[in-house]
């Protein structure tokens, strides 16, 4: 909420005495797990499932691309590079705009930069 995100899912990190402990609880956010959570939120928000683009960087991805119109490949893994339909390989994920067409003056007044 504090960040103006709509719907997040992630895996829960296990913490004891205020450390990471290097495991994990709850249920695993697998490759099916996140197919399954993209289909859900589309079918949500009344968006047909073509329209969807999906970023991911990991092989446990690729099933969440496969049923999304569009997967792209964040600074990942060279499998994942190979088999998704775009590729993006720069600093930050603003650069997901270019493919939705905007310029770099438009991501400049968003970000709230000035000419």
């Amino acid at each position: 909420e504090k960040l103006g995100i709509n719907y997040a899912r992630a895996n829960t990190l296990a913490i004891e005495d205020g450390q990471l402990t290097g495991e994990l609880t709850g249920a695993i956010v697998d490759a099916q797990a996140k197919a399954d959570h993209l289909l859900a939120l589309a079918k949500v928000e009344g968006v047909d499932v073509s329209q969807v683009v999906a970023v991911g960087d990991g092989a446990n991805d690729l099933k969440m691309f496969a049923v999304a119109g569009l997967g792209v490949a964040w600074r990942a893994k060279p499998r994942v590079q190979v088999e998704a339909g775009a590729r993006l390989n720069g600093e930050s994920l603003l650069d997901l705009l270019f493919l939705f067409g905007f310029t770099r003056e438009e991501i400049g007044v968003l970000c709230g930069e000035t000419a």
